[in-house]
């Protein structure tokens, strides 16, 4: 551009700018709102949560009537019991429970993970947690068991608890017992057997009842995510149909009276009834109490030809036909 005296203008430094300036006028907004629905979908498909059975000290919750687990959500972030509504949600959704909870009160902890009240614990472990959170000693719960048949188990169960007290959240009434709490763990175990027609969908996947929860705890402990089950469960009957040990490290630790994630080369080579290194088939029991899923997945195996499975980020896991390098 040339001044009235014919000489060059040159231009300012805003105007120089002015393209870009605008340039970015355009493009914020754009970027803002990708990275917004971006947030939105990490938030709905990989919301917050925390790890592990939570920390104390203990948070009382009250579940009112009509309650579900999205109204009950926000009053467990608020208290620090989970880490966000949508975890919680998306825990109560894979579970397959009801929508609606059981009134009353209950005793949880803080920075619980969401699906923690699905998963299964082992006898040892649910004892522990009923003595310290129950009111009632843990020698009173030890008592009961010393003397199993008076829980009303199963005859399928062939007098052993592991694996039949059902994990759910249960209300507490001051005139409990230990027996009376057990046996109410009992009675839902055998009202979630009935719903899912355990003994005669058994025999659909070639097994027993037992059978059946063994598969079902095995799921239960190598499970990250719960739309896994199906698939971990058709890699157990995979190994089995093709005369493989299955190999589980959760059955070793288990027979060792051990927790961990990967087993040692001594623990492998320890010999006992639950090592699946050593030994073929099945364990001889559950080793731990399945939720609703982990049984479903157990009668109801995704159809595939995986042998191997391998954790990965996230509690996704990746499934294969042949073996995974790690």
């Amino acid at each position: 551009m040339w001044d009235d005296g014919g000489r060059r203008r040159r231009r300012g430094p805003v105007r120089r700018l002015a393209p870009w300036i605008a340039l970015l006028v355009i493009l914020t907004p754009l970027v803002i709102g990708g990275l917004y629905v971006y947030h939105l979908y990490e938030n709905k498909v990989h919301p917050a949560d925390f790890s592990g059975a939570g920390t104390a000290p203990t948070v009382t919750v009250q579940v009112k009537n009509g309650d579900t687990a999205t109204s009950l959500a926000p009053r467990l972030v608020a208290l620090g019991v989970v880490a966000s509504s949508r975890a919680f949600i998306l825990a109560a959704e894979n579970s397959k429970s009801s929508a609606t909870l059981e009134a009353g009160f209950y005793k949880l902890e803080h920075h619980m993970q969401s699906s923690l009240a699905y998963e299964g614990l082992r006898l040892s472990q649910l004892l522990a947690r009923l003595g310290a959170h129950s009111g009632i000693p843990l020698s009173d719960f030890q008592k009961v068991l010393a003397n199993p048949a008076q829980l009303g188990l199963p005859a399928y169960a062939h007098g052993k608890p592991e694996g039949y007290l059902f994990p759910a959240t249960y209300q507490i009434q001051p005139n409990d017992t230990a027996l009376t709490i057990l046996k109410a763990m009992v009675r839902r175990f055998d009202q979630e057997a009935a719903q899912v027609h355990l003994t005669t969908a058994a025999p659909g996947v070639h097994l027993t009842p037992t059978q059946v929860i063994v598969v079902a705890s095995l799921v239960q402990a190598e499970g990250g995510r719960v739309q896994d089950y199906p698939k971990i469960a058709r890699v157990v009957y995979n190994r089995l149909a093709n005369g493989m040990k299955l190999q589980f490290d959760s059955t070793v630790f288990y027979g060792l009276g051990k927790y961990g994630t990967s087993a040692t080369t001594a623990q492998i080579n320890t010999p006992g009834p639950y090592n699946t290194y050593l030994n073929s088939g099945l364990p001889p029991g559950p080793i731990d109490s399945p939720g609703n899923a982990a049984i479903m997945a157990a009668l109801h195996p995704t159809a595939g030809n995986w042998l191997y499975f391998s954790s990965l980020k996230n509690h996704a896991m990746e499934f294969s036909p042949n073996p995974i390098p790690h």
